[in-house]
């Protein structure tokens, strides 16, 4: 298993787990998602590797609406028995949907989210030192991820956030 590797994936990853985007039609949509996710969060979930193994993952979130509601900073800490990670990423309403960036401080990884909202379900892609798409899912005080990815030794991550 390359651990060292996949750190930055993995970080990657927790960082879109609050990376909200609306459709251009729809600003109202992606405001009324920054402001449900605004706020502290907490929840558990699984990462699955390439290899077919998989650990718990603890990940603690915080939300800050930004640009009068058409932006959202994220903060997000997360840790399996063999990793820790800390992202930041800011995402705003575009016009034609959300787009941002995110970082991950401890080993400097960075990349692009874009995507669109449909209701209360967030589709979203991602680029950086891996790719893929996430899946996230809004219901009352809790948010559901989803995602999937190719790169670094890794496959997956599912976790379910709830309000702190």
């Amino acid at each position: 298993m390359r651990i060292r590797s996949l750190k930055p994936a993995v970080a990657a990853l927790a960082v879109l787990m609050g990376s909200m985007t609306g459709p251009s039609a729809a600003f109202a949509d992606a405001a009324a998602v920054f402001k449900q996710l605004a706020g502290s969060w907490q929840g558990s979930g699984d990462l699955v590797l390439t290899n077919g193994t998989s650990e718990k993952l603890t990940c603690r979130g915080y939300y800050v609406l930004k640009s009068e509601g058409r932006g959202l900073s994220i903060a997000t800490l997360c840790s399996s028995p063999t990793q820790k990670f800390e992202i930041r990423s800011l995402v705003s309403e575009n016009g034609s949907g959300v787009s941002g960036q995110w970082e991950e401080r401890t080993f400097h990884a960075n990349g692009d989210i874009s995507g669109k909202v449909d209701g209360s379900t967030v589709d979203l892609s991602f680029s950086g030192p891996i790719e893929g798409t996430i899946s996230i899912s809004l219901k009352g005080n809790t948010h559901s991820v989803s995602i999937a990815a190719a790169g670094a030794g890794l496959k997956g991550v599912s976790v379910s956030l709830t309000r702190s």
